[in-house]
């Protein structure tokens, strides 16, 4: 039986592939290298979170340190330093990635 902790942990894990899923748009639409590697180093973070995750439904006496993990994926998923794109867009077009095109010659 799976505790409250593993649907946490699996919505951290959903909201971790979410970000990376929202720095490969950016990239594609705007070019900028810091998405770029914000987009590359995702696949770790979203593998850490989903990893936390995972570490709950195969050992449920350990649900705190997999939420942990999860915490700590995310944690390092906000850490990349990345370009300003946004200016004045609404919250939901931000939240979507929705970036003006620009592309680099």
């Amino acid at each position: 039986m799976v505790s409250y902790l593993f649907y946490i942990a699996i919505f951290g894990a959903a909201a971790g592939l979410f970000l990376w899923l929202r720095d490969i748009r950016i990239y594609m639409r705007t070019g900028l290298p810091g998405y770029r590697k914000a987009a590359w180093i995702g696949v770790l973070h979203t593998a850490i979170a989903t990893a936390g995750a995972g570490e709950i439904l195969l050992f449920p006496s350990a649900d705190i340190l997999g939420v942990g993990i999860v915490l700590l994926g995310l944690w390092l998923q906000g850490q990349e330093k990345r370009e300003q794109v946004f200016t004045n867009e609404p919250v939901f077009e931000r939240a979507l990635g929705k970036a003006p095109i620009r592309r680099q010659s």
